[in-house]
């Protein structure tokens, strides 16, 4: 992300910040966050805290920004903004893979963790309004889905394993949007992590959002019906892509990338897919990653008619499905070098007796992932902090398991501990006797 630099000053009293803005001298403070507005009281502060100047993506200048004509700071921004744009379409053209680095710390950043839920709900409210303006609006442009397309690769080079945790998450029943925008984001993760450039991860975060933009709510009540559909149905349903394209037409903006995106989510490898049954290269490559993403959000969703998978179960069935020839198998390993074997944030007990949570991903070792211990296979707690398994060889996971299955053992080991009460209560009482 580019920034750049305002003197406190020269900020907008009243602006409502589109970004948040960063201490210049530790880039990593934020001092106020999006949404705040710019007020007297918010600059004392921070001018007793004696900052200066701010800086702030360069994208949102213009919002905060005083706008002093014929400052000297004016003419500052004014190069300052050319040269970034110049730098900016250099590096859109450059693969994403270039930029992705692991952060230093084993932890997650808790501010960063709260900044990816708040932007994942305004991502939501963002694509549903959109689609409601889809069915109303005659014309309009894609500008909006464009800045989530920008603010989720900015929060995918920021940490991706974090960002891919907070992605395949589970959270129940998803709506049509939120299902879309999840879709969107593994997708982008995984063509970043296959070296696609910026353009190419944003129009496909782009076309993935707007792919079931045409899904009636005839539809999408047969998509949730909890009953077996007949065949009929199922015909009916695979006729939305088509829909989609039509509705697609009132987006001038849309690239063509995007669109084929769009048109093409559903189809699959050996050409069992629809709405034409296209196959292998006749196949838009990032409507290739596009349908790994859509499969693996979809099976680890809760649906009517089933309660959602494991994310190992749900990469174990998509492996299967991979020798079954439904998905490039390029594909399907950026999809593992993304969320690992063990995806991140999944249980796996090991084989020293511990049960622990997948913490980091490696991609170039996706069945040896960074993992913390929480209790031993009696439901005790443990206090080891990591376990990196590229490192500990000699130890191995042996099995993944669900939240429930902890819970289960957990509650295995208090009755268990109840009933010895019981049992030295019981003794105590025939030895006083």
């Amino acid at each position: 992300m580019a920034a750049t630099v305002i003197p406190l000053n020269e900020l907008r009293l009243g602006a409502v910040l589109p970004a948040a803005i960063y201490d210049v001298d530790n880039p990593g403070v934020m001092l106020l966050n999006r949404g705040m507005k710019v007020t007297r009281d918010n600059l004392d502060r921070l001018r007793a805290r004696n900052v200066s100047a701010v800086s702030i993506d360069s994208r949102h200048v213009n919002a905060v920004w005083a706008n002093q004509v014929g400052t000297a700071t004016q003419v500052r921004l004014q190069k300052h903004y050319l040269a970034e744009q110049r730098r900016q379409q250099q590096s859109t053209q450059q693969p994403l893979t270039n930029r992705l680095k692991k952060p230093p710390q084993q932890e997650y950043n808790e501010v960063l963790a709260e900044q990816f839920a708040t932007n994942a709900r305004e991502h939501n409210e963002c694509l549903q309004g959109f689609y409601q303006q889809l069915q109303t609006a005659g014309r309009l442009r894609a500008d909006s889905l464009r800045d989530v397309s920008l603010d989720s690769i900015d929060m995918l080079l920021s940490d991706l394993d974090l960002f891919v945790k907070s992605t395949i998450e589970n959270v129940g029943k998803t709506q049509l949007s939120e299902h879309s925008c999840k879709v969107a984001k593994l997708a982008m993760s995984i063509a970043a992590v296959l070296g696609f450039t910026q353009d190419d991860v944003c129009q496909l975060g782009i076309g993935c959002m707007v792919s079931r933009a045409g899904i009636s709510p005839e539809i999408q009540a047969l998509i949730e019906s909890p009953r077996k559909l007949t065949a009929l149905e199922r015909l009916e349903i695979k006729k939305y892509p088509v829909q989609t394209w039509h509705v697609l037409d009132k987006i001038t903006d849309l690239s063509n990338t995007a669109r084929q995106v769009a048109w093409q989510i559903n189809e699959r490898w050996n050409g069992q897919g629809y709405p034409r049954g296209r196959t292998g290269k006749q196949i838009h490559p990032l409507a290739r990653i596009a349908a790994v993403a859509d499969v693996f959000i979809a099976l680890t969703s809760d649906r009517p008619q089933r309660l959602a998978l494991t994310p190992y179960k749900a990469i174990t069935q998509m492996l299967m499905e991979t020798q079954q020839g439904f998905f490039e198998p390029q594909s399907i390993r950026g999809l593992l070098r993304t969320t690992c074997l063990f995806p991140i944030g999944s249980y796996v007990e090991l084989s020293n007796g511990l049960v622990a949570v997948v913490a980091r991903n490696d991609s170039d070792s996706y069945d040896r992932p960074l993992v913390r211990p929480l209790y031993d296979l009696r439901g005790a707690e443990v206090s080891d902090t990591y376990v990196d398994l590229r490192t500990e060889t000699d130890i191995q996971i042996i099995d993944a398991i669900s939240a429930e299955d902890i819970q289960t053992r957990l509650g295995q080991r208090e009755m268990a501990e109840q009933s010895l009460s019981n049992d030295m209560d019981w003794a105590d009482e025939l030895v006083l006797d």
